[in-house]
């Protein structure tokens, strides 16, 4: 940081002489166009791919991963009341970037998003429903340090700008012996667990709209960590 600062002071003094040489150089306006190649590609094939592989994970008509826990091709309806539901291995995330990166993924909005679910984009998740509660993982025997956006080290949010925060709980917090840390071409299985209460059965308490879940993932010691300061 020191060198910079000497960088840019050298800097204004030779921009200080240059204008009382040349004039100040001003003017009002600048518009200039520049060309951007955007691929979108489907979930699979993204820097951050998202892959169905267990039976209740599927790729919609907009090739997004979808997953259904309610209906299937034998008269199922959706879940047991007053039971625990596992889904192993239901579907994998992948880094298929060139940055290690950070990952969780969140069942709950107001777990979810930095300033709480009354924002406009947290529309219901799949635990914002009374007597639901998910756990997620990434090993099938339920234990662990799980995925959700809170862990040891590290807290994950989206900020009210759609951006992925990363907040450190100590200054000397490390990510390497992370089980969350992704690095280029790695993969976590991702295993969910819902929890219902008997007071959910017949048919109530999980309405179908707008329940989803948000999968974010961030570079540990980029721009976005330590409170997203960056852009």
């Amino acid at each position: 940081m020191a060198n910079r600062r000497k960088f840019l002071a050298g800097l204004g003094a030779l921009a200080s002489g240059s204008a009382a040489a040349v004039g100040t150089g001003a003017f009002t306006s600048v518009q200039a166009q520049r060309a951007v190649d955007v691929s979108v590609a489907t979930d699979a094939n993204s820097y951050l791919s998202l892959q169905a592989t267990g039976d209740r994970a599927t790729t919609d008509s907009n090739n997004q991963l979808k997953i259904d826990l309610a209906s299937s091709n034998n008269g199922s309806q959706g879940l047991n009341p007053d039971a625990r539901s596992a889904f192993t291995d239901i579907f994998t995330i992948k880094n298929q970037g060139d940055n290690d990166v950070l990952i969780a993924v969140g069942t709950e909005a107001d777990s979810v998003y930095v300033n709480g679910d009354s924002q406009s984009n947290s529309s219901p998740h799949i635990a914002d429903t009374s007597g639901v509660s998910t756990f997620v993982y990434d090993e099938e025997n339920g234990s662990g340090s799980g995925l959700g956006p809170t862990a040891d080290n590290f807290t994950m949010g989206i900020d009210s700008g759609g951006r992925v925060d990363l907040d450190k709980k100590f200054d000397s917090a490390t990510f390497q012996d992370s089980d969350r840390l992704v690095t280029p071409g790695e993969s976590v299985s991702v295993d969910l667990t819902v929890i219902t209460e008997d007071t959910i059965g017949g048919g109530s308490g999980i309405p179908d709209s707008n329940k989803k879940i948000t999968v974010m993932a961030v570079e540990p010691n980029s721009d976005r960590s330590d409170g997203g300061n960056g852009s």
